[in-house]
């Protein structure tokens, strides 16, 4: 952490109160306390769908602050990392209130997918594995990132992210995650809440489809990489090169203007007929620059429309 005199304490290059800093600090805050209380937060508000149809509705959001508590943060790490990469390119495009609006929406959306879920597990019958059950324990703010990812995807989809140990482009990175989640926990048996995951994207892809303009910006900040970005359109229409001006077209004519004034000053025989002839020539108010750089065979003089200016206090002196 560092501290600007100016701007108050900072955290990774921005101020301490940022959006992407107090999700950080809370989620790491709500971490430190599993170490004291684990199984009794997680209990109280983690998200068990059976507790959730039973009256504690808050777990479709509280679930998201907490993590598997080990001998490594490994969870905490993965998802504050992804949330605080992808927040950092987000943020610019849609601004801070959506993209709070966007985190916390995914993370509920993601925890109703899995009430959802398990309501219709039972309704199927129970014992489908790719479904939650009524009794599952799901933590993490993986649901909030899943949304995060996905409209990251949507802004730059051409974008190469690196899950694992594979690049992956951002329009795909949802599915490909989901998929690799998946084999996981159904053949290494691990704890992943796909459904969770899946969720949160939904949710953002959702919030993206009811509200365009508030979303989908009209044009993107530049991301490094953004060279890979080729847009349907840009691909569809062929693009015509920028006719270039040169910089002699924009000034010629007031270049072939000075030159004349120039030529009338030399063909008069005395001071006084070129006083009087360069006096109505005199533009109002000119910034004209000090004598000594007046210079007629210079290329700035000779483009400058108060070159008659600089000629008149020329002759006065």
């Amino acid at each position: 952490m560092s501290r600007n005199r100016s701007q108050g304490p900072s955290l990774f290059g921005n101020p301490i109160l940022h959006p992407l800093n107090v999700i950080l600090i809370l989620n790491c805050f709500i971490f430190f306390l599993q170490y004291f209380a684990n199984q009794q937060l997680i209990f109280r508000f983690g998200l068990t769908p059976d507790f959730v149809l039973s009256g504690e509705i808050w777990q479709i959001l509280t679930y998201g602050f907490l993590h598997e508590v080990g001998l490594l943060p490994i969870h905490l790490l993965f998802n504050m990392y992804a949330m605080y990469m992808l927040g950092s390119n987000i943020i610019p495009i849609i601004g801070k209130s959506k993209f709070i609006i966007l985190y916390f929406l995914s993370q509920i959306g993601a925890g109703i997918f899995v009430v959802g879920s398990a309501y219709l597990n039972v309704m199927l019958g129970g014992g489908i594995s790719v479904l939650e059950s009524m009794t599952s324990q799901t933590i993490g703010a993986s649901g909030a990132v899943f949304g995060l990812l996905a409209l990251f995807g949507l802004f730059y989809p051409n974008a190469e992210l690196l899950l694992f140990i594979f690049p992956v482009k951002a329009k795909n990175a949802v599915w490909v995650s989901l998929v690799i989640g998946y084999l996981i926990s159904q053949f290494g048996n691990a704890p992943i809440s796909n459904t969770c995951h899946l969720g949160g994207a939904m949710t953002a892809w959702l919030l993206v489809k009811l509200f365009p303009k508030q979303f989908l910006p009209t044009s993107l900040p530049y991301l490094p990489g953004m060279e890979w970005e080729s847009s349907r359109q840009s691909e569809s229409i062929p693009q015509q090169k920028p006719k270039v001006v040169p910089v002699e077209d924009l000034f010629l004519d007031q270049k072939k203007l000075n030159e004349t004034v120039l030529r009338q000053i030399e063909s008069k025989k005395d001071r006084t007929s070129v006083i009087h002839y360069l006096q109505p020539l005199q533009v109002e108010n000119a910034n004209i620059c000090p004598p000594s750089t007046y210079n007629t065979e210079d290329p700035i003089c000779l483009r400058c429309e108060w070159l008659p200016n600089c000629a008149l206090r020329k002759v006065q002196e």
